[in-house]
């Protein structure tokens, strides 16, 4: 394996010295998959609370809509009705 020279290790560091201060003052661009700040949060969290509100409406609207029958026995629960 070569050794690099002194200088041109110096050089190295220097330039990536450089690039380092570069990406720290420059702000890192706007993702175009990040979503857009909300000018009024509350909005958002009412939102939120209508959903789950509809969620929880509508599983419950189907625990009662559908009856569940639980087996009294192992043998009733392998055992086919007819």
């Amino acid at each position: 394996m070569t050794r690099v020279p002194l200088e041109e290790r110096r050089q190295l560091f220097l330039a990536r010295q450089r690039a380092r201060q570069a990406a720290l003052v420059q702000p890192a661009p706007a993702s175009p998959l990040s979503p857009p700040t909300p000018s009024r949060p509350y909005v958002r969290l009412v939102v939120r609370a209508a959903i789950v509100g509809m969620l929880l409406g509508m599983g419950l609207l189907a625990f009662h809509s559908v009856t569940f029958d639980l087996p009294t026995s192992f043998v009733d629960a392998l055992v086919p009705r007819f």
